[in-house]
């Protein structure tokens, strides 16, 4: 039995009750809670409440439930099987694809019916009890972007080794609150689960090793356009380093990033992805646009440039474009 237990805090006063215990507890999707609530398994004060009800600061939210059973996997007949949109490259040894927001990557407590791996099952390596075929590395749940799989062990051996080598480069754009000071860094703290709430990571001393470079590609009077770079791929490690730094990404619900005009996912964004083909040794490079709630970036103001081009190669949008893609009519730069 997995029995969970909060007190609300007024920064959560006035949240229903079905986006808090989402929030709180994002092992599980909005729907596993929705069920548990219209079941009664979720109390507050010890009363089963609906959905909408409005938790007060102080109140008990409580729950008691027999964690699920992972599945089977079972890939479909590939006759007829059509890639999903978000695929943006596939050969017989790899597959790269633009996640969307909301998707996790693999089946995991709560997500046992739908993640990348069950809608890509068709292509990718079945071996029996294996629940993460083709799976090299992930992005959160809410993170969207680009990431690789694997179609095949050799595939997935050689692409393994280089992320560990770090001979992929994964670039995101990340909005957060504020300026950071210098506005171009590297962020060194070990990371590891949150001592006070275990379903959230933390720079902790006994963590493990973690490193991000940023760099402020805009500002805007409080919030910065941040271009990251992973030298190591901890769990939620660019949100965890920001906020730790007092600057949450934007819509990180999680971390402190709360947004009255985000409120789909965190503004983080695997944008870039170069990596050699694991089998020809080609050169690939691939490049994405961020969701669509992006646009009300605009709500911020004008935003002043402060580093030319995007991302830190001299291939794809400069800053100023890539703004301009978003909405933005005007744009000041730095002198």
């Amino acid at each position: 039995m997995d029995v969970r237990q909060i007190e609300v805090d007024a920064g959560a006063a006035d949240e229903r009750l079905d986006k808090l215990v989402a929030r709180v507890w994002p092992d599980h999707s909005r729907s596993f809670w929705h069920r548990h609530i219209a079941a009664g398994r979720v109390r507050v004060n010890g009363r089963a409440e609906k959905g909408g009800y409005l938790v007060k600061a102080g109140q008990i939210v409580s729950c008691a439930f027999e964690p699920e059973a992972p599945p089977v996997l079972s890939a479909p007949d590939p006759d007829g099987a059509v890639l999903p949109e978000w695929v943006v490259y596939c050969d017989a040894d790899l597959l790269v694809i633009n996640k969307p927001r909301s998707l996790v990557v693999h089946p995991s407590a709560g997500h046992w019916t739908d993640s990348v791996v069950h809608r890509l099952l068709p292509w990718l390596p079945q071996a029996e009890g294996e629940v993460r075929p083709g799976v090299v590395h992930r992005l959160d749940r809410d993170t969207s972007g680009l990431m690789v799989l694997a179609r095949n062990a050799r595939a997935r051996e050689r692409l393994s080794t280089a992320i560990q080598e770090r001979t992929v480069t994964r670039q995101y754009v990340a909005v957060v609150r504020g300026t950071l000071h210098p506005e171009t860094g590297t962020i060194e703290a070990p990371i590891g689960r949150d001592p006070a709430n275990r379903l959230k990571m933390a720079v902790v001393q006994d963590g493990r090793e973690a490193r991000t470079h940023y760099r402020t590609a805009a500002r805007w009077a409080g919030a910065s356009l941040l271009v990251c770079t992973l030298d190591t791929g901890r769990t939620h490690q660019i949100r965890v380093h920001v906020a730790a730094l007092g600057h949450p990404v934007l819509g990180d619900l999680t971390y402190g990033g709360r947004h009255a005009a985000f409120t789909s996912g965190q503004l983080l964004h695997a944008g870039r992805l170069s990596f050699s083909h694991p089998i020809t040794g080609e050169a690939l490079v691939f490049e994405s646009a961020p969701p669509d709630d992006w646009m009300r970036l605009t709500e911020l103001g004008t935003p002043r440039v402060t580093s030319p081009r995007l991302y830190d190669e001299m291939t794809g949008p400069d800053t100023a474009q890539w703004l301009s893609d978003r909405g933005f009519s005007e744009v000041l730069r730095s002198s």
